[in-house]
């Protein structure tokens, strides 16, 4: 059974269960350590004997996702009725999450079709490690929003019935 055993006020969605919802919230904060870890390695990577500049071009994925995983944490450590103040924040990691694989697969082309071991692009072993990171974090996380929404779902048409 997805809703609680208590009875809920009406007007009040019941909550999923508490079991998926901690599962699903583990896999969330992981997806974002992951993915702060591959952005940082990466950032260091690609900008290793370059300008200062670079390496603070580097940095703005690592303060995005900071912002963004602040009320993500935030959220996780109080009730179940904040969980909505989270929206933005998990839009907005979805979105950096797409934008991430989409960058990464860019990354992997231009090194496929430049030789140049110091041109742009994924070129080497010490290149794909971050990059596989990034690609695996993000869709862990794009992943950990399918069984909340199906759960959503299927307490709201429970409640319809």
């Amino acid at each position: 059974m997805l809703t609680n055993e208590k009875k809920e006020k009406k007007g009040r969605k019941p909550i999923m269960n508490t079991n998926t919802q901690n599962f699903i919230s583990r896999l969330q904060i992981t997806a974002i350590i992951l993915l702060t870890a591959g952005w940082g390695w990466a950032g260091g990577n690609f900008s290793a004997g370059l300008p200062l500049w670079n390496m603070l071009l580097h940095c703005i994925p690592i303060l995005l996702l900071l912002v963004m995983s602040l009320q993500i944490f935030r959220v996780r450590g109080a009730q179940q009725g904040v969980e909505s103040n989270a929206r933005g924040a998990r839009i907005g990691m979805s979105i950096f999450s797409i934008v991430s694989i989409i960058g990464a697969i860019v990354l992997v082309v231009l090194g496929a079709t430049n030789p140049d071991p110091n041109s742009v692009g994924v070129h080497n072993l010490w290149d794909w490690f971050p990059t596989i990171i990034i690609i695996g974090s993000s869709l862990l996380w794009l992943t950990t929003l399918i069984p909340v929404r199906r759960g959503n779902a299927a307490v709201t048409t429970a409640n319809n019935q």
